[in-house]
């Protein structure tokens, strides 16, 4: 299946920025269709469940790591992504 283009920017922001150890970014739009708050969305591409393993996230607490993560992907916010499930951990906490 092919990526779409917020599927792809994910990967190359997050990549880019925290030079992760693992990273995988999978599109859950699909199970999101008929959703009140997509209904009307401007892309097909709404909901995503993102896996990032960084050394950056060394002495951040879970929120200040999804933060992170939600103000590297604002622009796709703006393009149509709707919602993230994210888990961040560091290298020690595999």
């Amino acid at each position: 299946m092919a990526k779409g283009p917020i599927h792809q920017s994910i990967n190359q922001k997050i990549t880019q920025s925290l030079t992760p150890a693992s990273l995988t970014v999978t599109d859950e739009s699909h199970m999101h269709r008929g959703h009140a708050g997509v209904r009307d969305a401007s892309s097909a591409e709404t909901h995503f469940s993102i896996e990032v393993v960084s050394e950056k996230f060394d002495g951040l607490n879970r929120v200040q790591r999804q933060r992170l993560v939600n103000d590297l992907l604002k622009e796709e916010f703006s393009r149509g992504l709707h919602a993230l499930s994210l888990r961040c951990n560091t290298p020690s906490e595999q």
